[in-house]
């Protein structure tokens, strides 16, 4: 795949567990990626609006969403996380929390108390993170709305009234041996995307990162482009 927006550098700092909250069993995502999927549906939107809202139907730990908001926060004025795990949507709360300078001086002050008792260069490290992340911060001119909300993106009836519109669709669907649907559909995407409808303007843009092996075939949406990168596919829509 080639890289339009963002440049092959080293993001350790942005490494989950390190600063950013991680549990075993979620998956990570790559972060140069994360950042270029997150441009390519900017730069398919209509600029009229002005800052966008993003939102991630499947969020997991918030960590797609805690990276887009360091990186690209510029261009955002708020994030709306889901999940069906209400063990998924603390660590997503408490790494949004990280958006913003209190919550990163917390993280700071946990870590520097860890460093005190067990004296671990990791540690060091993550509070050196801290700080390069706190500079990315300081290049934004507002903070970032964050919500969180328990939601199974699979039932309709699941998801609640909230009263908000998406810019941008961005979700890194479950598959493989870590994440799973809460059903075995054979159709899950085509699930989602007709729940989601509610929260999508008529020009937002839903980026669906996936494998090889799910099929999108819903009819309300039309495909703009497909990128392919290892085992990832990531497909463009807008209604």
């Amino acid at each position: 795949m080639r890289y339009h927006y963002f440049e092959n550098r080293n993001y350790e700092d942005f490494a989950g567990g390190r600063v950013i909250y991680h549990k075993p069993g979620y998956t990570n995502f790559p972060v140069r990626l994360a950042g270029e999927i997150y441009m390519t549906c900017l730069h398919m939107l209509n600029e009229s609006r002005g800052k966008k809202v993003v939102y991630d139907p499947c969020c997991g730990t918030g960590y797609l969403l805690t990276v887009l908001g360091f990186l690209c926060g510029k261009d955002i004025s708020a994030i709306y996380a889901s999940d069906i795990s209400a063990d998924a949507i603390k660590l997503t709360q408490d790494n949004l929390n990280l958006l913003h300078p209190e919550g990163l001086h917390a993280r700071k002050m946990q870590l520097a108390e860890l460093y005190r008792k067990y004296n671990k260069p990791s540690h060091l490290a993550a509070m050196e993170s801290v700080d390069a992340l706190s500079d990315l911060l300081k290049h934004q001119d507002h903070g970032i709305n964050c919500t969180t909300f328990l939601a199974d993106v699979m039932n309709h009836n699941s998801l609640p009234d909230q009263n908000f519109k998406a810019d941008i669709i961005i979700s890194d669907v479950p598959y493989g041996n870590l994440v799973t649907w809460s059903n075995d559909f054979t159709s899950s995407i085509d699930i989602l995307l007709h729940n989601i409808t509610r929260f999508l303007h008529k020009d937002s843009v839903v980026a669906i990162c996936s494998d090889k092996s799910q099929k999108i075939t819903n009819h309300q949406f039309k495909k703009l482009k497909k990128i392919q990168v290892g085992k990832r596919k990531i497909e463009f829509f807008q209604l």
